[in-house]
């Protein structure tokens, strides 16, 4: 039986963002690593390098800029997911954060894409909606009584 390859191959997954944790650690190295960060420009290169060490528990995937100094660590949440696909992932620099940086990267071989830009100073939001009004479930249940307060004087 012979399977059509192009019919049954998933559609490109689209760039991710990934989260680069290390630069605002409390040691020695976090310096040299929010300076290489900051000399990293959107959509240079940066590679991803498994390490035997652990971080959190977790065997720790770093990340290099194209300078070949590091900039961080794969975040621990997605450290084994990045390392289970090291030989596949492409990864460019994306942006410095408050946390380190982050990049985006490609699972299927492609090259990764930088996100489109917003309009400056406004975010991207869902389109305003307003909310149904509310049912009153109590109202058949409470006649409706005049009072003092509600007459006028």
């Amino acid at each position: 039986m012979r399977i059509s390859a192009d019919r049954d191959r998933p559609a490109a997954v689209p760039s991710i963002g990934l989260a680069i944790v290390g630069a605002d650690f409390r040691t020695e190295c976090a310096l040299r690593r929010q300076a290489e960060i900051d000399r990293c420009i959107a959509g240079e290169r940066v590679t991803l390098r498994p390490l035997k060490r652990l971080v959190e528990g977790v065997p720790a995937v770093s990340v290099y800029s194209q300078r070949g100094r590091q900039i961080g660590y794969v975040s621990p949440t997605h450290a084994d997911w990045a390392r289970n696909l090291l030989p596949d992932i492409k990864a460019i620099f994306h942006k410095a954060d408050s946390f380190g940086a982050i990049i985006r990267v490609a699972t299927d071989g492609t090259a990764p894409t930088l996100p489109q830009p917003t309009r400056s100073g406004k975010m991207m939001r869902r389109p305003h909606e307003v909310p149904a009004e509310p049912v009153d479930e109590f109202c058949d249940i409470f006649p409706c009584r005049s009072s003092k307060f509600d007459r006028p004087s």
